[in-house]
């Protein structure tokens, strides 16, 4: 059976149900609940052709008919469900986008589906470090400077085992110092200056752009992981 050609960011997690995916308010599309959206996995397009005339509608129930594709054309695919695929294609109508069964298109290959459905499941756990702002083993150096911003400092080391990387997140406080000197009166007069001291730091280091390891500061009191390991990515082709 042929594969897909285009490359696949996928992680291995065992299970997923796709009910409980969440929305992305940021997409261009309206959102059904139950559908994986490949715009949040994929960079590149992946395109079906139509084996038969495929009528669609614009939810995943099945109301609002807009057209029926035509055979032998490719269509984009947008979403899939357990039960119908969104798609992109040309109908008598013109360009349309719905919901349509499986069985119209060709198949997709169930391992592909799959790694799909693991993918969406790693990028729920990612989202929700990102926004709490926190990291954890299995992330890469990009979701890492998302969810804590650019490092203090930064070196690089390239050895014969791969590439690593540290990035250094310290934190500073402010800390008051009090000095007396006198005028030229004689008088004893105090003066205050701040001084930045070092109040915590987070050292993160990663092994072939994926987070290897987490280290704290024992003063550190902003804890930046809750001890959660995230599954590597992999890349399918």
């Amino acid at each position: 059976m042929a594969t897909l050609p285009i490359p696949v960011v996928v992680v291995a997690l065992l299970t997923l149900n796709l009910g409980l995916l969440v929305a992305d308010t940021n997409s261009k599309l309206s959102r059904e609940k139950g559908a994986l959206y490949l715009e949040d996995l994929l960079e590149e397009p992946i395109k079906l052709k139509v084996l038969k005339p495929a009528n669609t509608y614009g939810t995943l129930k099945g109301k609002r008919y807009l057209g029926t594709l035509r055979v032998g054309q490719e269509v984009t695919l947008l979403a899939i469900s357990d039960r119908a695929y969104r798609v992109r294609g040309k109908a008598q109508q013109g360009q349309i986008a719905g919901w349509a069964g499986p069985t119209f298109f060709r198949k997709l290959e169930p391992e592909f589906v799959e790694n799909l459905k693991k993918a969406a499941e790693r990028k729920k756990i990612v989202d929700d470090l990102i926004a709490n702002e926190e990291v954890a083993l299995g992330m890469t150096g990009d979701e890492v400077v998302a969810a804590l911003g650019k490092p203090t400092k930064r070196a690089s080391k390239v050895t014969a085992e791969g590439k690593s990387d540290t990035l250094d997140y310290i934190t500073y406080e402010r800390v008051p110092q009090s000095t007396y000197a006198r005028n030229v009166l004689g008088q004893i007069y105090k003066t205050t200056t701040y001084v930045k001291v070092e109040k915590g730091k987070v050292t993160i280091t990663l092994k072939d752009d994926v987070v290897a390891s987490i280290a704290e500061s024992e003063n550190n009191e902003d804890r930046r992981d809750r001890g959660i390991i995230v599954p590597t990515p992999i890349t399918i082709y």
